[in-house]
């Protein structure tokens, strides 16, 4: 078996804590994310003070031709679990995703740490486990993983700039 391999990189968003969490939350759909099918919250509650969420994504699958024969038909789409943890007091926001099908070719799961560091500044720490038993796999979801990052990190960009229009035309109110 091969040794799982990490993706760890850090993004400063100038924009406040609260702006960058709820742009998380909005950003299906963007013009950078047309694989994504659909999102439905599946649990949420509140502990301690934070509020815990459970939702379901599903997205186009994209498994290389090539190895579209090692995949059942019920695994066309991919299904991903996101489970978060808003903080609001310690301006703290946890999320981790998984890919709940297809574990069998690759496991993936990223975490998403976002900080409120100043007034205006949100620092993003990401952490990424991608796992395969197929060294050739591994390596080809790793690479394009690192290649999707930049348009997942654009795809945040366009929803906090749509946040900042709207709060401009007076379409929402203080998100803070």
């Amino acid at each position: 078996m091969t040794s799982p391999k990490y993706f760890i990189n850090w993004t400063t968003f100038k924009k406040s804590w609260e702006d960058v969490t709820v742009a998380h939350w909005l950003k299906y759909p963007n013009p950078f994310s047309n694989h994504v099918l659909s999102e439905d919250v599946v649990e949420r509650r509140v502990e301690d003070g934070k509020l815990c969420t459970v939702r379901f994504i599903v997205k186009k699958q994209r498994i290389p031709a090539s190895l579209m024969w090692m995949v059942p038909n019920r695994h066309k789409a991919c299904y991903v679990k996101e489970t978060s943890v808003i903080d609001p007091v310690n301006q703290e926001c946890t999320i981790t995703t998984e890919n709940l099908n297809c574990r069998f070719i690759s496991l993936v799961i990223e975490t998403l740490k976002y900080k409120g560091v100043k007034m205006c500044e949100t620092v993003m720490e990401r952490r990424t486990l991608i796992s395969s038993k197929i060294d050739r796999i591994q390596n080809y979801t790793f690479e394009r993983y690192q290649k999707n990052i930049v348009n997942t990190d654009k795809g945040m960009m366009c929803v906090l700039g749509l946040l900042d229009e709207c709060q401009r035309q007076g379409l929402t109110g203080h998100l803070a």
